[in-house]
């Protein structure tokens, strides 16, 4: 598996499309508010990252994250606190999306061991706590504080929409990083490409084709990594 900084502009209106699908798929996701620019800017002006299957005869994308460190722009809420840390050493990661089952938990994987290559010393994520708890796949992190109402999205009928706060940091962080890179990586490209062996398999089915089985999906985005 291969996790891509994506550099072009059309790579990145892929990753913002793919992001927007997954999304609102099926009537059970979310968007941002009218008046919200956070997404925006993290698409803008952070790193965005696509997970390819190197093995395919024409890899596509399917799944993806943006992350920015503090030194670039600020966390997305006030809180949690982490000024006890030099801004460059700490990672928000959101915006994650899979197409495929068992690929976000990949994500989260790659994620890891780019933490451990970027010398983070935390790692900060808001999943989606209610109406769907999508904090089970981050279970190496810390929760800080409790639930907060997320200004920036409501559900697609006009719920409001409470995000937790985690942290991953200290020897926990330590720990990930070092089971993650312990399958096997290499970068490449002067650092645009993480080539890592995959520790687990993926659906072939994509979740977008499941629109014509009668299958239901969970969203997966957010302001999360799935660090997905």
């Amino acid at each position: 598996m291969e996790l891509r900084l994506l550099t072009t502009d059309a790579e990145r209106r892929a990753f913002a499309r793919r992001l927007s699908e997954i999304r609102i798929m099926r009537g059970a996701g979310f968007s941002e508010t009218r008046k919200s620019l956070i997404g925006e800017v993290h698409l803008t002006f952070g790193n965005l990252y696509g997970l390819f299957d190197e093995s395919e005869l024409v890899p596509e994308m399917i799944g993806g994250f943006a992350m920015h460190d503090l030194a670039m722009f600020s966390q997305s809420y006030a809180k949690p606190d982490l000024t006890h840390l030099p801004p460059e050493a700490v990672f928000e990661c959101g915006e994650l999306w899979a197409m495929a089952a068992g690929a976000g938990r990949l994500l989260r994987h790659a994620g890891a061991i780019l933490a451990g290559v970027l010398d983070a010393r935390a790692l900060l994520v808001y999943p989606i706590f209610k109406p769907w708890n999508l904090t089970g796949g981050y279970k190496s992190f810390t929760r800080a504080g409790e639930p907060i109402e997320w200004p920036y999205a409501r559900t697609l009928d006009g719920r409001m929409i409470h995000v937790q706060a985690m942290v991953l940091e200290g020897e926990a962080l330590t720990n990930a990083v070092a089971d993650a890179g312990q399958y096997g990586f290499e970068m490449l490209d002067g650092g645009t490409r993480l080539r890592f062996t995959a520790p687990f398999g993926i659906s072939s089915k994509r979740f977008d084709e499941r629109k014509h089985t009668g299958d239901r999906t969970t969203p997966t985005g957010g302001r999360k990594l799935n660090a997905a």
